[in-house]
């Protein structure tokens, strides 16, 4: 038997609160997930806003009647998120196939396996430095860890510094340093895997 991944006792904990009833904890869940779920919806779904709204409900609804089969060995999210994208294949499976979201259905094992090694290597510094179509920057920022999306953001979009970062994330300086190194290391990643699946990367 596989045990829990011990950096997620506190998920355990969360879900273990909501079973027994606890009414805030169960607000504390949705308030936490629904934008960063939304994010990673919205793009695998064709930017149709109504349609993401749609399916994040959907899986919203289904992580409650099955919480207790969460079994701590990934975040909540990363479990939110795989009921997503199972919704989302039994909708592809009823339509024509188009582009972006397709391609990150397709790229889903790539992108994880990205994001699985960028704590295992050297932190290099990266910027995002190329003006590419928002769809796939936007695209590439709904593939990422709530951290790291809201690091990129604060920094490039709101220009935010290092230290704000820390303090909307709850860390300290150093810690968020870390953490926006770790961010652009993931995008820069993630963007070329899917310019180059796309066809915009030789």
């Amino acid at each position: 038997m596989v045990e829990p991944n011990p950096n997620y006792t506190d998920e355990l904990r969360v879900r273990d609160r909501i079973l027994s009833g606890d009414s805030v904890a169960a607000d504390e869940f949705f308030n936490r997930h629904l934008d960063s779920l939304y994010e990673f919806v919205h793009y695998r779904v064709g930017r149709d806003r109504s349609l993401a709204e749609d399916m994040v409900q959907d899986t919203m609804l289904e992580a409650v009647r099955s919480l207790d089969r969460f079994d701590g060995r990934s975040t909540l999210h990363t479990w939110l998120c795989g009921i997503a994208k199972n919704k989302i294949r039994e909708w592809r499976k009823k339509r024509k196939p188009v582009l972006v979201e397709d391609l990150l259905d397709e790229s889903d094992e790539a992108i994880e396996s990205i994001l699985a090694q960028i704590d295992c290597e050297p932190l290099p510094e990266w910027a995002l430095d190329r003006r590419e179509t928002e769809e796939l920057v936007g695209a590439t920022l709904s593939s990422l860890p709530p951290d790291y999306r809201s690091a990129l953001v604060n920094k490039y979009v709101e220009g935010h510094s290092v230290a704000q970062i820390g303090e909307a994330l709850g860390k300290g300086e150093k810690a968020a340093e870390s953490v926006l190194t770790r961010a652009r290391l993931a995008f820069s990643r993630v963007f070329q895997l899917l310019s180059k699946e796309r066809g915009e990367l030789s």
